[in-house]
């Protein structure tokens, strides 16, 4: 508790209104009764302590074969009891090779899969391709806003840049697990894609990026509305991207 009174102060000194807890989830644990008991708990500490955040219910489940009987059978919580939940791909292994049919059978059910942290996946660093791939099947992307302030690496910020200029980087988010994460990366991240912005690349938009990414979608998908989004196109891997992967490889070979 006193972590999770931490991290909402944080949240709350920092501008943030609303956030959403998403604990990683697998198999059907930790229930969403689970999580929802422990979240009022919550609420209720911060009301004491008057601390001004509202924290929605939400989950973060890794990807596995049940995951759409998980969500039919209510064994799994959406963002806010939406359509919107977020899928985590593995980081370091391949890709499941049932991804793109568990994305489309997710999808025709009437679920938004939303994959966080699309950056940090190595499959998706070795092929961008992959992402808008899983795109057409029905995904969209939430990308960590430390990725694009290069807290996270130069691979990562090279991707995170990519998908944006792809129109493929639908939500930006903290990521956070404790209060010294650096909320404020979005203030640094944000004057990246505003830069990127004025040379024509990035969301077809009249919205300011700050308020787009951190009020106005993120407000359409916890009241489950459909989202206003351009069209995305296929990225392609740079040459940093490129270097990263070529890098990889070198070291896992010995050469």
């Amino acid at each position: 508790m006193s972590e999770s009174v931490s991290l909402a102060r944080a949240y709350a000194a920092s501008g943030y209104g609303t956030v959403v807890a998403t604990p990683h989830a697998g198999g059907g644990r930790p229930t969403p009764d689970a999580i929802i008991a422990l979240l009022q708990e919550l609420q209720h500490e911060l009301k004491n302590k008057k601390i001004p955040l509202e924290v929605l219910p939400g989950a973060e489940q890794h990807i596995e074969p049940q995951t759409l009987n998980l969500l039919q059978n209510k064994e799994l919580l959406t963002l806010n009891h939406t359509r919107y939940f977020l899928l985590e791909l593995p980081f370091s292994q391949p890709l499941p090779p049932y991804t793109e049919e568990l994305i489309f059978n997710l999808t025709a059910s009437g679920y938004i899969p939303v994959i966080p942290h699309p950056e940090r996946a190595s499959a998706l660093l070795q092929d961008p391709q992959l992402i808008f791939r899983l795109h057409q099947a029905g995904a969209l992307f939430q990308v960590t806003w430390g990725a694009l302030a290069g807290l996270l690496g130069r691979a990562a910020r090279s991707l995170a840049l990519t998908m944006f200029r792809a129109n493929l980087a639908h939500f930006f988010a903290t990521d956070a697990h404790h209060a010294e994460t650096g909320l404020l990366a979005f203030g640094k991240a944000v004057a990246v894609l505003e830069k990127e912005a004025d040379k024509g690349s990035g969301q077809e938009n009249n919205l300011p990026l700050a308020h787009l990414y951190l009020e106005h979608r993120p407000r359409q998908l916890l009241t489950n509305r459909q989202l206003d989004l351009p069209p995305a196109a296929e990225p392609r891997a740079n040459a940093e991207q490129s270097i990263s992967t070529f890098s990889r490889i070198r070291r896992r070979t010995g050469r």
